[in-house]
């Protein structure tokens, strides 16, 4: 029972630590005086690219809830994040990087948990058992 538990409990516990992360670096990106703008013009990209990269990031939080929606949330959050490892690697210093892979392995971690859960067959389906 305690397996269940913390089976259940493991993509929710990810689900808020993601949440967290996310629509903090995701709703900083529209305060004026927050430095995005200064920090995507010196890695080499426009400053209109901040709100797109800020709103992609507020909304991959809400579709991570969303049941149907969560693997393609993962999958957002997921290229935003390779994005964001690539332009660190790419620009001193190298060490930010460690953040966006830090949350790609919970990223990670959270698509396997999702891939991990059996899928029930609808009532008299032929994966039901029905003879």
């Amino acid at each position: 029972m305690l397996d269940s538990v913390v089976r259940r409990a493991i993509p929710v516990i990810l689900r808020v630590l993601l949440s967290l992360g996310f629509l903090a670096a995701g709703l900083s990106k529209f305060a004026p005086q927050s430095g995005w703008e200064a920090r995507f013009a010196g890695w080499g990209y426009p400053a209109w690219f901040v709100l797109v990269i800020g709103a992609l990031e507020v909304v991959g939080v809400f579709g991570l809830w969303v049941p149907g929606v969560s693997r393609y949330a993962i999958g957002l959050l997921a290229l935003i994040l390779v994005g964001a490892t690539y332009t660190n690697l790419t620009h001193p210093p190298m060490s930010e990087a460690v953040r966006p892979v830090v949350f790609l392995a919970v990223l990670a971690t959270l698509f396997a948990t999702q891939q991990a859960r059996p899928t029930a067959s609808p009532p008299g389906s032929a994966g039901a058992g029905a003879a």
